[in-house]
C-alpha cells in the first residue's frame, strides 16, 4: 500500500513514499550481510593459500615424475622391435612387478587384520 504524506514544517521529515523507505533499510541489510559473506569468503581465500600452493607444488611433482616415467617407458618400447628380447624383457618385468606389488599389497592388508582383531 502506498501513502504518499507530505509534510512541509521544519520539525518533521518530508517522505514521499512511505512503502519505498520501509524498503531502503532492507535493502541495506541485505547488502550488509552480503559484504560480510564476500569478507568472510576472502578471508578464507586468503588463509588457505598457502596450503593450495604448497598442495598444487606436491601435485605438480608427482604428475612430472609420474607422467616422465611412463611416457620415456612407452617410447622406448615402441622405438625397440616388436619381438626382441628386450622388448620381451620390459613386458615380463612389469608383469612380475605388477603381480609382486599386488601380492605385496594383500600382505600389508592381512597383517593390518590381524592387528585389528588382536
Amino acid at each position: 500500500m502506498n501513502q504518499k504524506v507530505v509534510n512541509k514544517t521544519a520539525d518533521e521529515v518530508t517522505v514521499e513514499n512511505v512503502t519505498e523507505t520501509v524498503k531502503k533499510p532492507k535493502i541495506a541489510l541485505v547488502g550488509m550481510k552480503n559484504g560480510a559473506i564476500a569478507a568472510r569468503q576472502a578471508v578464507s581465500k586468503i588463509a588457505s593459500a598457502p596450503a593450495r600452493l604448497f598442495d598444487s607444488g606436491v601435485y605438480g611433482a608427482c604428475y612430472g615424475i609420474s607422467y616422465g616415467t611412463v611416457f620415456t617407458s612407452l617410447a622406448i618400447v615402441k622405438m625397440l622391435p616388436a619381438n626382441s628380447l628386450v622388448t620381451k624383457g620390459f613386458h615380463d618385468g612389469a608383469k612380475v612387478a605388477r603381480k609382486d606389488f599386488k601380492a605385496r599389497q594383500e600382505k600389508q592388508v592381512t597383517v593390518e587384520d590381524s592387528k585389528v582383531i588382536n
